[in-house]
């Protein structure tokens, strides 16, 4: 979500679409319609309390000042630059002081595991959401399911370019309170099929051994 009009002018919240476009009453005027989401923001921004990220910092990164920031109307990020983006985000919200922020832990947010039936707190960093790691693995190993090979885009053509889950490989209940992740060493793409069959258990299944299970189908 873009604030103009009134400085700062810049980035205050991000989230993900909830519904599909649909139309309903006009804010401000009962006798018209207006075009409406739902969001599920995950970061709301107080300009007037925090800090946010100004169009005049989007404007330092040589790819962003290809975007058009005084929209009069909402409008897509272009797609080459959207991994930009959501780093210069990352980085701007893991730099700043955020008074919710996802991806910074709290004593408050922690996740519970359980290991032998026996429940244990951990809290983590949310580092897997950290667009920087995610293409890292990526670009290391591809978009072929690192356990069946499945390819989105070999199946299905243009629709399924650059679509594949990430899968991390350590386990919440064996990390300390903190940890940062190397994505060549701890991150795999995986299909969702496999994704899901890797969790189908508490403990989660190893690569090989889902692996496995293929090569034993029959």
């Amino acid at each position: 979500m873009l604030r103009l009009g009134t400085e700062p002018k810049g980035l205050v919240a991000a989230g993900f679409a909830t519904s599909a476009p649909f139309r309903d009453r006009h804010w401000d005027n009962e006798d018209k319609e207006a075009l409406y989401i739902d969001i599920d923001f995950e970061v709301l921004l107080n300009p007037e309390k925090e800090p946010i990220l100004t169009i005049e910092m989007l404007r330092l990164r040589t790819l962003l000042k290809e975007q058009n920031w005084h929209p009069q109307s909402s409008r897509s990020v272009r797609p080459e630059l959207v991994t930009e983006l959501e780093a210069v985000w990352f980085d701007f919200l893991t730099t700043q002081n955020i008074r919710h922020n996802p991806f910074i832990p709290t004593e408050q947010e922690s996740q519970k595991t359980y290991s032998e039936g026996t429940p244990n707190q951990v809290s983590i960093t949310k580092y897997e959401r950290n667009p920087f790691a995610r293409k890292a693995c990526i670009d290391h190993y591809g978009f072929s399911c690192f356990v069946c090979e499945f390819n989105f885009e070999t199946t299905y053509g243009p629709v399924g370019k650059g679509f594949i889950h990430v899968h991390h490989l350590m386990q919440v209940a064996t990390v300390g309170e903190t940890y940062s992740i190397d994505p060549v060493k701890d991150l795999r793409p995986v299909c969702p099929n496999c994704h899901s069959v890797i969790h189908k258990r508490k403990t989660p299944y190893s690569i090989d051994e889902v692996k496995g299970f293929m090569s034993n189908k029959h």
